[in-house]
């Protein structure tokens, strides 16, 4: 078995993990879910010999394990954070530059930094279809099969998140409907 082929059943393990993901409801669920995602990404790109990815999978990671336990329990989020893990996507994307399309993973850092940085599940979310597209780019630009149906895969996640949520809130109201129309019935 070849690198790239071994690369590609990584990446299918990160695809269908990485759909987990957004199907989570609470921060803590989403960030112990990517982290996985992220180890499964950084060893297919690295077979991939994609190493902005790497680079960015392994800053991702760490992220992950700071976000999910630095305010954890208190719900604060430092700031300095924040711009530590910006400032490391810029620097892991210049040491290890191997392409015009290492930008687009620079983009998308930076972007799901922000995004996974965020309290609130559903803001983390509606900025991580932001991260799908420049990841898109990157994978049809570094030749990542998986990369790319990760990518469409995720943002379906999201899309399918959203809709559970908006006929959660549906049924809902239905149903509150229904209890104050009983409730003026003698």
């Amino acid at each position: 078995m070849n690198l790239q082929l071994i690369g590609e059943i990584f990446g299918g393990i990160g695809v269908a993990v990485g759909f987990l993901i957004f199907q989570q409801k609470k921060r803590s669920g989403i960030l112990m879910v990517k982290l996985a995602c992220d180890v499964l990404w950084a060893i297919h790109f690295l077979l991939l010999q994609a190493y902005t990815g790497v680079a960015l999978s392994v800053v991702a990671a760490t992220r992950e394990i700071l976000f999910a336990t630095i305010g954890a329990k208190d719900g604060k989020k430092p700031l300095p954070l924040l711009f530590v893990f910006l400032v490391l996507n810029v620097g892991g994307v210049i040491l290890v530059w191997n392409s015009p399309w290492s930008v687009c993973s620079l983009i998308s850092g930076c972007l799901a930094t922000l995004a996974f940085w965020q309290t609130v599940p559903t803001r983390i979310k509606v900025l991580s279809l932001f991260v799908c597209a420049s990841q898109m780019t990157y994978a049809i630009g570094i030749g990542s099969r998986s990369g790319l149906v990760n990518e469409i895969i995720t943002v379906g996640s999201i899309t399918l998140f959203f809709i559970r949520m908006l006929l959660e809130k549906r049924n809902e109201k239905r149903k509150l409907e229904g209890a104050s129309q009983n409730d003026g019935n003698p």
